[in-house]
């Protein structure tokens, strides 16, 4: 039932927002910028995220977060790993950017 929540919320999100979502160049949204998160954000992960997991995670933020988040579920495989949610939800806490935590759900 959230999934389908999730989903229909970011319909609204695309036919409600300023820009069309047809008109988004994800290409130039930085989603790769989470590949050194790999092995932190991966279930079999090492303790705390390297300082390139970080600044990954810090690009992310120039973004809006709509943006990014309809990016991401348009092509989740830009990254090579699925985040574990309990790792997703740690990384701004980890990074030190609080900013980030709205860009969490996007992961999951």
């Amino acid at each position: 039932m959230s999934k389908i929540m999730y989903i229909l919320g970011l319909i609204l999100l695309c036919l409600f927002a300023s820009a069309n979502c047809d008109e988004i160049d994800c290409a130039k949204i930085p989603i790769e910028n989470l590949e050194p998160c790999k092995m932190f954000l991966s279930n079999n992960s090492t303790n705390k995220p390297s300082e390139k997991c970080c600044e990954g995670a810090s690009s992310w933020i120039a973004a809006p977060f709509e943006v990014v988040c309809i990016c991401y579920k348009k092509s989740p495989n830009r990254l090579s790993f699925k985040p574990d949610e309990i790792k997703a939800a740690a990384l701004p806490y980890e990074c030190k950017e609080s900013e980030f935590y709205k860009y969490v759900h996007c992961l999951l």
